[in-house]
């Protein structure tokens, strides 16, 4: 099991209850691995048996309650998907993530060259303690997703601050290791599913990537890094706090360092190599020709290259950031913009609050430069920057005349807190302005998902996008639900006449 070696575990855990049917470790411990697997109905039944015997530890009676708690969840399934979502935030969020979770797995087949034999299950969930539970069978766990093979589960946005988690790029990346475990038949070095499925977060956009954190600017600083042939010492035994965020970045940046000097399919070769049991250096030796010895020269050499500016200047960026944090607060707006001219791009990957893209941003408009803001906003959108408030900001400031470019940073929101109804409101008027009639469907839709203050508004405006999409019938169901829920609303009320008046013409 801690090598995600679920599918051999079960039998082991099977052939240890034939021997002794009352091991009830072993029994609780197969029903949550079915549970990992998918396999609900078993598992239940295998736990369910723990209890009524008194086997009661806190990982059988807390995945017992999370089970117990799936009536409050609503299954959409498709060809080659399943998908789980909470009933308060299902019809807010399938549009979302059914199309990423299909265009990830069409992607990724295509990459890997690997057709997968059965549906990939999603759940997605609001409370992140039951994702925890579903994980660990206990609370109190740091992950955003997980992967068990053929199940991936995640945190719901609104189970993270807004601004905080980013959906889409995490479901991209626990997709990447259901294709990466499928092909090695799960016999894959930590190290090298976690390098892939970072690196596929940038392939998939470069906003979405990982970025350069303090914590491994330091270890960078103090020569942390680990060998390759031990990366996985990085993951399962930490000597250090941030020596797991460091593992992600160095496996990442091995993933495309290979990708770029020997090409992609090196990676896919390493990876069938991995499914042999082979080892890190048996496989740098065989696809690489070197020794792991010397590939960490060659990739070291190269990190240190790309981060030598940062971890040589870190404290002045770190002095000056503290220098024009307090100019702002003095709204020392001309001095902001000259302090903080020369230590932006020392750290250009800083985007967490109090970041130089903001303040720079705030001296601006306050000295009635509204470009230059934009410009900035611009820069911490594309460093992956994810307050939504800033990006919103973003949107607000850019030129009515550009409106490509606001729905585009209103668009970003909706991979990372797409809770918003104000937001899905917006950013449907300008679709529908901009004649995008899908989009504009979508958004007044997730307008209506969100429960409004105002849902006769909301129906008329979904009526509006069906209408121009040449959809009379929902449009006209839309108009009259418009009507049920205020009577007297007149633009609904003219718009009815109308649709009665082109059906009664036709």
């Amino acid at each position: 099991m801690l090598n995600r070696r679920y599918e051999e575990g079960i039998q082991y855990y099977r052939k240890a209850l034939e021997l002794e049917p009352g091991l009830w470790g072993a029994r609780a411990q197969l029903g949550i691995n079915l549970m990992r697997l998918g396999h609900e109905q078993e598992a239940k039944a295998q736990l369910e048996d723990c209890y009524e015997h008194h086997y009661r530890d806190a990982a059988t009676v807390n995945t017992l309650r999370l089970l117990d708690s799936y009536k409050n969840f609503v299954t959409y399934r498709t060809g080659n998907t399943i998908l789980k979502l909470h009933k308060k935030e299902a019809e807010l969020l399938r549009p979302y993530f059914e199309p990423e979770l299909k265009r990830a797995l069409a992607t990724y087949e295509k990459k890997y060259g690997v057709k997968l034999d059965q549906p990939v299950q999603l759940e997605v969930y609001p409370d992140h303690e039951d994702f925890a539970v579903r994980t660990m069978g206990m609370p109190g766990l740091g992950a955003l997703g997980v992967t068990f093979g053929y199940v991936v589960a995640m945190d719901s946005p609104s189970a993270r601050k807004p601004g905080t988690f980013h959906w889409a790029s995490t479901m991209w990346h626990e997709l990447s290791h259901v294709y990466v475990l499928t092909a090695t038949r799960h016999r894959v070095p930590r190290w090298f599913t976690e390098g892939m499925a970072v690196y596929e977060e940038t392939a998939a956009s470069p906003e979405w990537g990982d970025r350069l954190e303090p914590q491994v600017i330091a270890a960078l600083k103090h020569k942390q890094l680990l060998p390759v042939a031990e990366l996985d010492r990085g993951f399962i035994h930490p000597v250090y706090p941030s020596q797991v965020i460091v593992s992600y970045f160095q496996a990442g940046r091995i993933c495309g360092f290979i990708a770029r000097e020997w090409g992609y399919s090196k990676l896919l070769d390493m990876m069938h190599d991995f499914s042999t049991n082979a080892t890190t250096a048996d496989v740098i030796q065989k696809e690489l020709s070197m020794k792991p010895e010397e590939f960490d020269k060659k990739f070291l050499a190269v990190v240190d290259a790309e981060t030598k500016n940062v971890v040589e200047h870190f404290d002045d960026w770190r002095t000056g950031l503290k220098q024009v944090a307090e100019l702002a607060r003095a709204d020392q707006y001309a001095q902001v913009i000259e302090k903080s001219a020369a230590i932006r791009d020392i750290y250009p990957d800083y985007v967490e609050p109090g970041n130089l893209y903001e303040f720079r941003a705030d001296a601006f408009e306050a000295l009635g430069n509204r470009p230059a803001a934009v410009d900035e906003l611009e820069r911490y959108a594309k460093a992956g920057g994810r307050s939504p408030e800033t990006l919103i900001k973003l949107a607000d400031l850019l030129p009515a005349s550009r409106p490509a470019e606001v729905a585009a940073a209103l668009d970003r929101l909706l991979y990372i807190y797409p809770m918003d109804a104000e937001l899905h409101e917006r950013l449907g008027n300008l679709w529908l302005a901009m004649d995008n009639m899908d989009g504009a469907i979508r958004e007044y839709s997730a307008v209506l998902a969100a429960k409004p203050v105002d849902p006769a508004a909301a129906h008329f405006n979904l009526a509006k996008a069906y209408r121009r999409a040449n959809r009379p019938d929902s449009a006209r169901d839309e108009v009259l639900l418009a009507l049920e829920a205020a009577p007297g609303y007149r633009p609904a009320q003219k718009m009815l006449l109308e649709l009665s008046q082109q059906e009664q013409g036709k």
